[in-house]
């Protein structure tokens, strides 16, 4: 694949400070050895089993809007028929219960923001039980054996949070994502899947945006998957390692704004790319998206320059799977 001849820039960047919950778009952010700031820094789970509790089978929880207030410290969960709830940004783990807890296959050290929090959890989950009822993919549990204990858990890395980004990469954390720090987003990939989605009668006419991928940057100015080649970037200060490319779970088949799925007859748009985004060392996954690991630290803004400063050489390139037979069903 040719290089794009247009300059490839940093078009967004958004952080998702809850696991699942909604996004917060930025024009500027730090990043350091965990990824963004903020992202991803906090998680619901189950207080019964200590398992991650995710938008795969609660769609509503992409209307749990976060608020950051950095001036002040705090988090503020937000939600329609909810009254606002204040919470430290970042509190004195000493002073909070000690959980171990999973995400997926990874048992780690969290830290439990208090029945404050699990109260807000419960009324919320509560309000929005119909909606989830409604909202999930055939195959994800039905949403109507719900938790009775939904607890707010946090991480620190002073604590003795760990969870290696990299196993030849010594130091680096992933937060709460499901694997790399940072994902990175090409919406010239997004425009040539939602246009393969509209012309094979895949999607019923409906384009998605790049927000349904949850990823932290968005990247303008390239050739279609051309990130599957990238194996060093730079944007503004920060240079990256690309991991791989990321697997789809049925997410981006939920509306983020609405937590209402698609209505395309299947589970969405992560069908089309488990047929045609499939690649031999993810057999199972349709990816879109890449996964990637900060270098060093520094601050990245919305324009800035995004350098291709490696690239896999031609004949280590991964490439797509064939798929045969490519009708909608």
């Amino acid at each position: 694949m040719s290089p794009a001849s247009t300059q490839p820039t940093l078009q967004g960047i958004a952080i998702h400070p809850i696991k699942s919950c909604h996004r917060i778009e930025l024009q500027e952010c730090k990043v350091g050895a965990m990824g963004l700031e903020g992202d991803r820094r906090f998680m619901v789970i189950n207080g019964e089993t200590n398992l991650a509790v995710t938008q795969r089978v609660y769609a509503s929880m992409s209307l749990i809007s976060p608020l950051i207030d950095a001036e002040k410290d705090t988090l503020t969960l937000t939600a329609d028929k909810l009254d606002n709830l204040v919470l430290p940004l970042h509190p004195d783990t000493n002073t909070l219960e000690r959980r171990t807890v999973k995400l997926w296959s990874d048992k780690l050290q969290a830290f439990d923001l208090g029945e404050e929090a699990a109260t807000w959890l419960k009324r919320f989950f509560d309000a929005y039980k119909h909606h989830d009822e409604a909202n999930v993919h055939a195959d994800v549990d039905s949403g109507k054996n719900r938790p009775s204990n939904l607890r707010l858990v946090t991480l620190d890395l002073a604590q003795g949070y760990k969870r290696d980004a990299h196993p030849e990469l010594p130091g680096l954390s992933s937060p709460f994502t499901d694997w790399s720090p940072v994902s990175f987003g090409s919406l010239s990939s997004l425009d040539a899947l939602n246009n393969t989605l509209v012309e094979g009668n895949w999607s019923k006419g409906n384009k998605i945006p790049i927000n349904r991928f949850r990823n932290n940057l968005t990247i303008s100015g390239t050739e279609p998957w051309e990130e599957d080649e990238w194996l060093v970037v730079r944007v503004g200060e920060v240079t990256f390692y690309i991991m791989q490319p990321t697997g789809r779970c049925p997410v981006p088949g939920i509306n983020q704004d609405t937590g209402e799925k698609d209505s395309w007859g299947f589970p969405g748009p992560t069908t089309y790319l488990k047929k045609h985004r499939v690649f031999k060392e993810m057999p199972t996954e349709g990816c879109f998206c890449c996964d990637s690991i900060p270098l060093n630290s520094g601050t990245i803004r919305i324009g800035d320059k995004v350098e291709i400063l490696e690239r896999i050489p031609a004949q280590y390139v991964a490439h797509p799977l064939p798929y045969k037979g490519d009708e909608a069903e």
